[in-house]
Protein backbone atom coordinates (compact mmCIF):
# COMPACT_ATOMS: atom_id res chain seq x y z
CA UNK A 1 0.00 0.00 0.00
CA UNK A 2 2.87 2.21 0.93
CA UNK A 3 4.21 1.69 -2.78
CA UNK A 4 1.07 2.35 -4.65
CA UNK A 5 0.81 5.13 -2.30
CA UNK A 6 4.87 7.05 -2.78
CA UNK A 7 4.10 5.93 -6.94
CA UNK A 8 0.81 7.90 -6.90
CA UNK A 9 2.57 11.28 -4.85
CA UNK A 10 5.64 10.72 -7.40
CA UNK A 11 3.63 10.96 -10.27
CA UNK A 12 1.46 14.03 -8.87
CA UNK A 13 4.99 15.85 -7.86
CA UNK A 14 6.15 15.09 -11.80
CA UNK A 15 3.24 16.45 -13.59
CA UNK A 16 3.18 19.52 -10.84
CA UNK A 17 5.81 21.51 -12.71
CA UNK A 18 4.69 20.64 -16.22
CA UNK A 19 0.97 22.96 -15.48
CA UNK A 20 1.90 26.27 -15.78
CA UNK A 21 -0.80 29.34 -15.83
CA UNK A 22 -0.60 32.21 -17.72
CA UNK A 23 -2.80 35.21 -18.28
CA UNK A 24 -2.63 38.72 -19.96
CA UNK A 25 -1.75 41.73 -18.03
CA UNK A 26 -4.60 44.27 -17.34
CA UNK A 27 -2.87 47.26 -17.12
CA UNK A 28 -1.26 49.19 -19.97
CA UNK A 29 2.73 48.65 -20.05
CA UNK A 30 4.76 51.09 -21.66
CA UNK A 31 7.97 49.29 -22.84
CA UNK A 32 9.86 52.68 -24.43
CA UNK A 33 10.48 53.67 -20.68
CA UNK A 34 11.93 50.07 -20.04
CA UNK A 35 14.27 50.36 -22.72
CA UNK A 36 17.34 52.51 -22.61
CA UNK A 37 19.10 53.63 -25.78
CA UNK A 38 22.74 52.28 -26.03
CA UNK A 39 25.20 55.72 -27.05
CA UNK A 40 28.85 54.90 -28.42
CA UNK A 41 30.32 57.23 -26.97
CA UNK A 42 28.41 58.13 -23.58
CA UNK A 43 27.54 56.11 -20.49
CA UNK A 44 25.11 58.15 -19.01
CA UNK A 45 23.13 60.86 -19.84
CA UNK A 46 20.35 63.44 -17.33
CA UNK A 47 18.03 66.06 -17.18
CA UNK A 48 16.47 67.16 -14.04
CA UNK A 49 14.09 70.40 -12.48
CA UNK A 50 13.00 70.90 -9.29
CA UNK A 51 11.52 73.94 -7.43
CA UNK A 52 13.82 77.19 -6.29
CA UNK A 53 12.96 79.78 -3.76
CA UNK A 54 11.19 82.63 -4.96
CA UNK A 55 9.68 81.49 -8.46
CA UNK A 56 13.21 80.23 -9.41
CA UNK A 57 13.89 76.29 -11.00
CA UNK A 58 17.00 74.98 -10.30
CA UNK A 59 17.63 73.00 -14.07
CA UNK A 60 20.66 70.31 -14.72
CA UNK A 61 21.92 68.32 -17.45
CA UNK A 62 24.76 66.23 -17.04
CA UNK A 63 26.65 63.27 -18.66
CA UNK A 64 28.92 61.16 -18.11
CA UNK A 65 31.89 59.17 -20.68
CA UNK A 66 35.16 57.48 -20.69
CA UNK A 67 36.20 58.45 -24.23
CA UNK A 68 39.25 60.32 -23.99
CA UNK A 69 39.19 62.02 -27.96
CA UNK A 70 36.16 63.50 -28.08
CA UNK A 71 34.71 66.91 -27.67
CA UNK A 72 31.00 66.90 -25.75
CA UNK A 73 29.00 70.55 -26.40
CA UNK A 74 26.10 69.96 -23.60
CA UNK A 75 23.07 72.60 -23.97
CA UNK A 76 20.50 72.66 -20.63
CA UNK A 77 17.08 74.37 -22.05
CA UNK A 78 14.29 75.04 -19.67
CA UNK A 79 10.81 74.29 -21.66
CA UNK A 80 7.98 75.76 -20.81
CA UNK A 81 4.16 75.19 -22.13
CA UNK A 82 0.64 76.57 -21.04
CA UNK A 83 -1.07 72.93 -21.79
CA UNK A 84 -2.49 74.95 -24.50
CA UNK A 85 1.14 75.23 -27.22
CA UNK A 86 3.65 72.87 -27.60
CA UNK A 87 6.58 73.24 -25.07
CA UNK A 88 8.89 75.91 -26.20
CA UNK A 89 12.34 77.26 -25.01
CA UNK A 90 12.06 79.33 -22.34
CA UNK A 91 15.94 79.73 -21.50
CA UNK A 92 19.28 77.79 -22.32
CA UNK A 93 22.60 77.56 -21.81
CA UNK A 94 25.43 75.31 -23.77
CA UNK A 95 29.15 74.48 -22.61
CA UNK A 96 31.88 72.32 -23.98
CA UNK A 97 33.81 69.66 -22.53
CA UNK A 98 36.41 67.08 -23.58
CA UNK A 99 37.78 64.37 -22.55
CA UNK A 100 36.59 61.61 -20.13
CA UNK A 101 34.69 62.56 -16.93
CA UNK A 102 31.24 63.62 -15.58
CA UNK A 103 30.16 66.85 -16.32
CA UNK A 104 27.12 69.66 -15.46
CA UNK A 105 25.53 72.08 -15.98
CA UNK A 106 23.28 73.79 -13.03
CA UNK A 107 21.08 77.15 -13.42
CA UNK A 108 18.94 79.06 -11.61
CA UNK A 109 16.14 80.52 -14.10
CA UNK A 110 13.29 82.24 -12.87
CA UNK A 111 10.13 80.13 -13.63
CA UNK A 112 6.94 82.42 -13.72
CA UNK A 113 3.95 80.82 -12.47
CA UNK A 114 1.27 79.50 -14.74
CA UNK A 115 3.26 77.50 -16.54
CA UNK A 116 4.48 73.89 -16.96
CA UNK A 117 8.42 73.41 -17.46
CA UNK A 118 10.89 70.88 -18.16
CA UNK A 119 14.29 70.38 -18.75
CA UNK A 120 16.24 69.46 -22.11
CA UNK A 121 19.35 68.11 -22.24
CA UNK A 122 21.20 67.82 -25.67
CA UNK A 123 24.45 66.35 -26.06
CA UNK A 124 26.73 66.63 -29.33
CA UNK A 125 29.70 64.38 -29.61
CA UNK A 126 32.29 65.43 -31.59
CA UNK A 127 35.50 63.35 -32.80
CA UNK A 128 39.30 64.92 -33.13
CA UNK A 129 38.31 66.62 -36.80
CA UNK A 130 35.43 68.24 -35.93
CA UNK A 131 33.30 65.64 -37.16
CA UNK A 132 29.43 64.99 -35.55
CA UNK A 133 29.71 61.49 -34.33
CA UNK A 134 26.81 61.41 -32.27
CA UNK A 135 23.90 63.24 -30.72
CA UNK A 136 21.63 62.79 -27.62
CA UNK A 137 19.08 64.27 -25.58
CA UNK A 138 17.00 63.35 -22.29
CA UNK A 139 13.55 65.28 -20.98
CA UNK A 140 13.28 65.90 -17.28
CA UNK A 141 9.55 65.20 -15.71
CA UNK A 142 7.49 68.09 -15.37
CA UNK A 143 7.49 70.39 -12.75
CA UNK A 144 3.95 72.14 -12.77
CA UNK A 145 3.58 76.02 -11.42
Amino acid sequence: MKKILSLILAVILMLTPLYVQVSASDSNVNYDDLVAPCYDNIDMIGACISEGVLGFAVCGSTFLSFETDKTFILSCFLQRTDENSAWQDYKSTSETFSGKGSYSIEKNWFAPAGYDYRVVTLLVVKNSSGVIVETATKASGVLYK
